[in-house]
């Protein structure tokens, strides 16, 4: 397993990457969903990838209890979470779990989220869910340093 970033700074081969980041990280800058409710998202998706880069991410940026944070992975049980959490929690589980006999994200599951978040609200959760697509392949391959931002690492 390697501890070191395995590319030194992307956006020097690919200038775009930089533009496309920058554009992608504004999925909420209008706070359509609340902060707590994307780092449970993005922590989630964290754990389904086995991204330690994603979740530990998350956890630094988390304003959140100790128990909830602790509980992500086990939310479907856990005390800890509104009706909108867990609808986007459930959103973005069925996204990034594939699904070797069906479909992923049935009608069924969206509907269950409406419940809890409207159409603006939903579409939002797409664009955050897409963001942290956009990065996992960068995560993954690239191996950032855990820990240390995508823009604090990659100055060069």
């Amino acid at each position: 397993m390697s501890t070191y970033p395995r590319i030194e700074n992307p956006v020097q081969h690919l200038p775009v990457v930089g533009e496309i980041a920058a554009a992608v990280n504004k999925v909420n800058d209008e706070g359509v969903l609340p902060k707590q409710l994307v780092n449970l998202v993005l922590l989630r998706v964290g754990q389904i990838l086995g991204s330690s880069y994603f979740t530990a991410r998350q956890l630094l940026d988390a304003e959140d209890t100790p128990e909830r944070l602790g509980a992500v992975a086990t939310w479907r049980t856990a005390p800890y979470f509104t009706g909108a959490e867990r609808a986007a929690l459930s959103l973005a589980e069925a996204v990034h779990t594939p699904n070797p006999t069906g479909e992923r994200v049935t009608d069924e599951l969206v509907d269950a989220a409406r419940e809890h978040l409207s159409d603006k609200e939903i579409v939002v959760l797409i664009g955050v869910l897409g963001q942290i697509g956009f990065f996992t392949p960068l995560a993954l391959i690239g191996n950032p340093k855990v820990g240390v931002s995508f823009a604090e690492q990659w100055q060069k």
